[in-house]
């Protein structure tokens, strides 16, 4: 879930969203999405697959992290 935190975070930043910004696009909380980034709540693909459309990405780019 780090990972996928700090690739959401990564991906928010590039499209020059703030976290409440993506909140509101993701129709989520603006603490849920800082939690998702700190990897301090473990969530669901539902969720995932709603931030994904909310960046304008697939859900699969949430995955793609560099080793």
């Amino acid at each position: 879930m780090k990972k996928v935190g700090l690739r959401i975070r990564q991906l928010r930043k590039e499209k020059q969203l703030s976290q409440f910004q993506l909140s509101i696009e993701a129709d989520l909380t603006k603490n849920q999405i800082g939690r998702i980034e700190r990897a301090e709540r473990n969530t669901s693909l539902v969720t995932l697959n709603r931030i994904a459309g909310a960046l304008e990405v697939p859900l699969h780019t949430l995955f793609l992290f560099e080793e």
